[in-house]
């Protein structure tokens, strides 16, 4: 009879994909190879977040090829992770290598492009950097590919996966905080680049789409134009949750701050989420305490999880925490803030008719 293996063990078991799938990036630049090297020295980074690194440390995938159409990226690549399985073009790679799983990590302007392509050739899945794309048709098109193919689409918002937002979502559930009422984020950085994280955990916190939006721009000249911009906005869910997006170009002291607030408490990140601070409330007098933040037991890198989040997806059947309509809404929110300021400050209404708007 074979000995019990203990709680830990079952805990590790659960989380570990029940195969190994075959891995491959398609885009070998900075998020697909060379992101850490611009982190040497952050204690609190938790690496990697590179895709390629962080295939190589998951469980559950083995990475076996790459792409890219620039060949001195792939023989960076192939120094950095000895891959020897590097193609200039994404379709010989995947007719003769067959991955399960890609790591789409091209710039976004041919990201719908490649998306179709790979969902055509018969790709499990796709993990797809963020911002997903640049208009919302290119969105609606890559969604449709996915679900015509039978293919996991799931956005590369790797916060949603991170251990400790899972704790902070499990703690919401539990009633630590109470009913969610509204969420805030303070960060001085564009609405469509990296607020595709926030927009993106948003989503996941409120379960629930975005209803209505409304907003004011930093500047009436960028909001005139095409390109990423920063602002202020406010969020309305359609259960009733609500959200304060303020990344001001000129914010000063707050490095990426996010709240979570409900009528009992709320969870505080800070300092782009390596301080989180939970607040409940004193049962006798009601006063605000602070409490001990349920801290992983495993903390980790966030790409590390969500490329065994995908695994598991594909067994699942359903890519739940961050997939491809978590991606295009937090694009249609960045546009529909900056379609508010342009209109006047009004009200705009989700989703939008014109799909022909873009971003970025």
């Amino acid at each position: 009879m074979a000995e019990p293996k203990g709680e830990a063990f079952r805990v590790v078991h659960e989380t570990e994909p029940k195969r190994t799938y075959r891995g491959a990036v398609v885009g070998c630049g900075r998020m697909g190879s060379t992101i850490d090297d611009e982190h040497i020295g952050m204690p609190h980074y938790p690496w990697p977040w590179a895709h390629a690194p962080a295939m190589i440390e998951a469980r559950g995938v083995d990475l076996i090829a790459a792409a890219d159409v620039d060949q001195a990226k792939l023989d960076d690549f192939k120094r950095r992770w000895g891959v020897e399985a590097l193609y200039t073009d994404y379709r010989e790679m995947v007719q003769k290598e067959q991955p399960d799983i890609i790591c789409l990590t091209t710039r976004p302007e041919p990201r719908a492009e490649v998306t179709i392509g790979l969902a055509e050739a018969g790709v499990k899945a796709i993990y797809a950097t963020k911002p997903m794309c640049r208009t919302l048709a290119e969105a609606d098109a890559m969604i449709d590919a996915c679900h015509k193919h039978g293919v996991i689409l799931a956005i590369a918002c790797h916060l949603n996966w991170y251990n400790w937002y899972t704790n902070a979502r499990q703690a919401i559930a539990e009633g630590t905080i109470g009913k969610l009422k509204s969420m805030i984020c303070h960060s001085p950085s564009t609405l469509s680049n990296l607020h595709s994280h926030t927009l993106a955990l948003f989503r996941l916190f409120a379960d629930a789409p975005a209803k209505w939006v409304f907003g004011v721009m930093d500047s009436d000249e960028r909001a005139a134009g095409d390109t990423d911009l920063s602002g202020s906005g406010y969020i309305v869910y359609e259960n009733g949750v609500r959200a304060v997006m303020n990344t001001q170009a000129e914010t000063t002291g707050h490095n990426w701050t996010l709240e979570f607030i409900g009528d009992k408490g709320r969870i505080v990140t800070r300092n782009a989420h390596a301080q989180f601070e939970l607040w409940s409330t004193h049962p006798e007098t009601g006063n605000p305490i602070q409490c001990q933040f349920p801290n992983p037991w495993y903390p980790r890198s966030s790409m590390v999880d969500a490329i065994e989040g995908v695994c598991r997806s594909l067994e699942a059947g359903e890519e739940q925490i961050c997939p491809g309509d978590f991606g295009r809404e937090a694009l249609e929110i960045a546009i529909g803030l900056r379609e508010s300021h342009r209109r006047g400050n009004v009200r705009i209404d989700l989703p939008l008719e014109d799909r022909s708007l873009r971003m970025g």
